[in-house]
């Protein structure tokens, strides 16, 4: 088996599926995908970074969580055949020696489901946010990880609203943070050993629920606490 994140949480960088499925085909691997940072929102209907990258029924098992874009619940949820699905009833610990999911939280996920079927504005909302939080970053002087250009994907450039923020110094991002939520913007600075050193970062995570005024304001923030500290001039 070759097991991948479809989007990786700290830069928001795509993993490379269809190569992953090539080399499982050719050697008669099964392949496993957390989609835990695409399920929802990434690719034309939301389904995932399998549908962005055009490999829908090449990929055999996928994870994913309720916590993220499909409401902030808790809980996730394990999809594949149903061989695979009844194996894991009975043999997958956390399945079998954990509560169940709540059934208010398995009615609202529905109720996700059935509305990201039903109208894909909210992604659109969230894909216009993104473009629009990274191209003021980007002219403000901010160095952004996780930029689709000269990404080999078959498909159009794609920009995920995991924004990671670099700044490469673990006490320059705990600062910037902290001057920032004096400004109102909650973010959070990552270092060593969550991120390699000399990677420390801010990663900023866009919303559909955000609106211009929102991100106008956290770009102003962002210069104005950067340029206070010498980051950007």
């Amino acid at each position: 088996m070759i097991a991948t994140d479809g989007v990786f949480s700290m830069d928001g960088d795509v993993a490379p599926l269809p190569a992953i499925c090539d080399l499982a085909e050719k050697y008669k691997a099964m392949v496993m995908v957390d989609d835990s940072h695409a399920t929802g929102f990434v690719g034309k209907k939301g389904r995932g970074s399998h549908e962005l990258l055009g490999c829908m029924g090449r990929v055999d098992i996928i994870t994913s969580t309720l916590g993220k874009a499909l409401g902030g619940a808790t809980g996730g949820f394990t999809s594949s055949r149903k061989e695979i699905v009844q194996l894991l009833r009975n043999r997958s610990r956390p399945y079998l020696f954990s509560n169940t999911v709540a059934p208010t939280i398995v009615a609202a996920s529905l109720a996700v489901v059935d509305l990201i079927e039903r109208s894909d504005d909210l992604r659109r909302k969230l894909e216009m946010n993104t473009q629009k939080f990274r191209a003021g970053m980007t002219a403000a002087g901010f160095d952004i990880a996780g930029k689709s250009t000269g990404r080999k994907l078959p498909v159009a450039q794609y920009e995920h609203p995991i924004v990671p923020i670099m700044l490469g110094e673990a006490k320059a991002a705990t600062e910037m943070a902290r001057r920032l939520l004096e400004k109102g913007i909650y973010v959070i600075g990552f270092s060593f050993p969550v991120v390699a050193e000399g990677k420390a970062r801010i990663r900023v995570q866009l919303s559909a629920g955000h609106s211009e005024k929102h991100i106008d304001a956290a770009v102003a923030a962002f210069t104005a606490v950067a340029r206070e500290m010498g980051v950007v001039k």
